[in-house]
């Protein structure tokens, strides 16, 4: 049997509301990153509507102290992420990175694979 994708490459998806103060509460992703309190993390914009978080430098953003991720309100302003949105986590262990996806986002994306659909093109 061929190896499919999913065989190479290890991914743990999760979705998460964000909270009152901009933070994501999702162990099991965050988790199967090795991520615990206080590893320091990047976290930047990627592309329109998602963020992408990687291993940081001490002294940046870290981890917060009860496991959640804690997205600065200069970041969540400029990928207009608000408190009550829905966001797709897809962790790659592997390459010990966090890809965030925003509601936004994610509808462009469904809206386009719908395109491709209704116009009779395979996936």
């Amino acid at each position: 049997m061929q190896p499919t994708s999913l065989d190479r490459v290890r991914v743990v998806y999760g979705s998460v509301l964000v909270n009152h103060a901009g933070r994501l509460a999702e162990r099991a992703v965050l988790g199967s990153l090795g991520w615990t309190t206080g590893t320091p993390i990047r976290i930047r914009p990627a592309a329109p509507g998602v963020l992408l978080v990687t291993d940081g430098e001490p002294g940046g953003h870290a981890i917060a102290r009860n496991g959640q991720l804690s997205i600065p309100a200069d970041i969540r302003r400029a990928i207009r992420l608000r408190k009550g949105d829905r966001v797709l986590l897809a962790a790659h262990p592997d390459q010990r990175r966090l890809i965030i996806v925003c509601q936004t986002a994610l509808a462009d994306l469904v809206a386009e694979i719908r395109d491709r659909i209704d116009g009779g093109e395979q996936p």
